[in-house]
């Protein structure tokens, strides 16, 4: 099978929960949907101390189930779609826990750092977009590798960027600039105008830099192959 096609059996299943979570709080209703954004949803004032109607210990355990609620259909779908193309390497080279740990500590990140700007505040943040960041900057590292085309299919021993080749690799940068604009151009046109991009919705760029940034750090500190890194561009 051509290896684009042939996605990692941990990605497939991770896509495969998320479908079918969204898909059960649609179909049981309006009551379920309320009462999972109470209780699974990150929502800052939690932290705060001030009181809200949800589960007692939710204050903990939303720092990633917030991640499996997504607002809509193709809010999920999206965020499948970028899974299915960054955490596919991504999982290809770390193996199913070691990658499935980078999405979690980038789901993680991205919801701490909502807190800054959003302290005591009844916001509510759901979606997996700080895992599919994570997942985008950890991937950065293997497909800029000189040998990534050559064994796509296989990346546990391909020589990967290090940290200081990868700041220095043309492409990542440009890849790493991009993201970061479009981020803070979103974050500018929120505060300005209360929208994103002229939609209703919000969207979470703190929580967006924080996974990647999360995801670029626990890709090195979960890769165990030292001999591999290539740390000259």
């Amino acid at each position: 099978m051509p290896p684009v096609f042939n996605v990692p059996l941990p990605v497939v299943v991770l896509l495969a929960v998320l479908i079918a979570f969204h898909a059960a709080i649609s179909f049981l209703g309006e009551d379920v949907r309320i009462w999972s954004l109470y209780a699974l949803s990150f929502i800052p004032r939690r932290l705060a101390g001030l009181e809200i109607a949800a589960p007692a210990g939710s204050q903990v355990w939303t720092f990633l189930t917030y991640a499996f609620l997504h607002a809509d259909w193709f809010h999920l779908l999206s965020n499948c779609l970028w899974l299915l193309v960054f955490a596919t390497p991504v999982t290809r080279r770390l193996g199913a826990f070691r990658s499935m740990a980078l999405l979690g500590i980038a789901a993680i990140a991205g919801a701490i750092a909502m807190l800054p700007l959003h302290w005591g505040q009844f916001l509510i943040v759901v979606g997996a977009s700080a895992a599919v960041s994570g997942a985008m900057a950890g991937a950065m590292p293997i497909i800029y590798a000189s040998g990534f085309r050559r064994q796509m299919n296989d990346l546990s021993g391909i020589e990967i960027l290090g940290l200081a080749a990868l700041l220095r690799n043309r492409n990542a940068i440009a890849f790493t600039l991009v993201f970061f604009a479009l981020q803070i151009f979103t974050g500018v046109g929120q505060a300005t105008t209360g929208t994103a991009f002229l939609v209703e919705s919000v969207i979470a760029w703190e929580a967006h830099l924080g996974g990647f940034i999360a995801g670029l750090l626990a890709f090195y500190l979960l890769d165990r192959k030292p001999v591999s890194i290539v740390e000259e561009a």
